[in-house]
């Protein structure tokens, strides 16, 4: 076991960030966690010595970095975990928090190069990793020409997650996001590509200067509105790693990191990476990720094994009384003893602040007007406050970088 650390995750409310909390602080870390919102789940995990409030990161750049520093200097905090796309801001203004923290992640550059999906795909190219044709567009009339370029289409811009934004003609979100809702700009263009038929591969690696410590492939069996994961089961799966291998060594990355893959009839085919953790990381095991994290890094990297299962209770519920077909395929996953993300036995009130973190949804549906929502606005609302889409940030004063 590795030494214990004082620990700070940030943006405590995603379901790996509470999963992530009970395995660290399980393996003997002290703990903190910090969000923008009371109700956020990871902040109520029995593994968690302090919460913390911040400001948004996105609407309150400055503010959110000097709370961060105020905690790290009062609580002695070894290490920042960041869970979502605060880590862009972390490492932009890396200077904020220089010689006081480690922020465990890369550089902004390395970080914005596999984020960026445009910049993602000369990477593709440049290393050999396969990836569909793209076409770029910066304006509506651009895009507009760009999904005529193929019979079947899927564009999403540049800067986004979750399945948020998803412009295609085919497939069971063919038309859920008209084109006439789709703003391409210079600083967040849009990618189109030809719609791929595959499966989904996806991963979560934790990296060490360029190489990968851990490593986990996983598929997800069922879905939220055809978008996000809500089931999740470890795989096997070479050609993933070696590709993912491949940009960790390319970016000398040095932090957490996600990938997309489709699994086609031409071989593996890479669609996009989160430079952070998704929930991948609930289907490696717990001393795996410590080990990774915090260890030696040794000669060989550790390989999540096949058939670890996970789900999220409340996703599968809200499911069943959606879409009935899936009622029996639902109640099979609830009954069959894969533990639920939120609420585990032990450690229930991650669960309960789950369904009380949809306030924060409502709090993004009353400021955003409608006709600027998606189908996917319950995504859209957990984390638009804690979300980058390319545009400038906000430069801290003098006096905050010197906080």
């Amino acid at each position: 076991m590795t030494q214990g650390k004082r620990l700070l995750f940030t943006t405590a409310r995603m379901p790996y960030a509470v999963d992530e909390i009970r395995k660290l602080g399980r393996r003997g870390h002290t703990v903190h966690a910090a969000d923008t919102f009371w109700n956020a789940p990871g902040l109520h995990s029995r593994w968690v010595e302090q919460r913390h409030i911040t400001p948004s990161v996105r609407f309150e750049t400055p503010a959110f970095l000097d709370r961060i520093v105020e905690i790290v200097r009062d609580y002695d905090i070894d290490t920042v975990l960041p869970m979502f796309e605060e880590v862009f801001y972390l490492k932009r203004y890396a200077d904020v928090l220089a010689d006081r923290v480690e922020v465990f992640a890369p550089s902004f550059s390395a970080l914005d190069r596999l984020h960026d999906k445009i910049k993602f795909v000369e990477l593709c190219r440049e290393i050999g990793v396969r990836t569909p044709e793209t076409v770029v567009a910066y304006d509506a009339a651009q895009l507009k020409d760009a999904v005529g370029a193929f019979p079947e289409y899927f564009g999403r811009p540049a800067h986004s997650r979750g399945g948020v934004y998803l412009l295609t003609n085919t497939g069971p979100l063919a038309g859920v996001v008209p084109l006439e809702k789709c703003r391409p700009t210079q600083s967040n263009p849009w990618l189109v590509q030809p719609f791929v038929r595959g499966l989904d591969i996806c991963t979560f690696s934790v990296a060490r200067k360029g190489r990968v410590a851990a490593h986990a492939a996983y598929v997800h069996p069922k879905t939220i509105e055809s978008a996000g994961g809500i089931v999740y089961e470890s795989t096997v799966e070479e050609d993933a790693f070696a590709a993912v291998d491949k940009f960790v060594e390319a970016t000398n990355f040095d932090g957490q990191v996600s990938f997309d893959f489709l699994r086609t009839e031409a071989g593996l085919s890479a669609v996009e990476c989160n430079p952070r953790p998704t929930a991948g990381l609930t289907v490696m095991p717990a001393d795996m990720l410590d080990e990774a994290l915090f260890g030696r890094v040794s000669a060989k990297p550790r390989i999540a094994p096949a058939g670890t299962r996970r789900h999220i209770f409340s996703a599968l519920v809200r499911d069943m009384f959606q879409h009935w077909r899936g009622i029996p395929s639902d109640w099979r996953e609830l009954v069959s003893g894969s533990e639920d993300l939120y609420g585990t036995k032990g450690d229930r009130l991650p669960g309960l602040y789950q369904i009380l973190s949809l306030s924060h949804v409502l709090r993004y549906r009353r400021r955003t007007p409608a006709a600027d929502r998606t189908r996917s606005d319950l995504l859209a609302g957990y984390f638009f406050d804690v979300s980058w889409d390319g545009e400038p940030m906000p430069q801290p004063t003098a006096q905050r970088a010197a906080v």
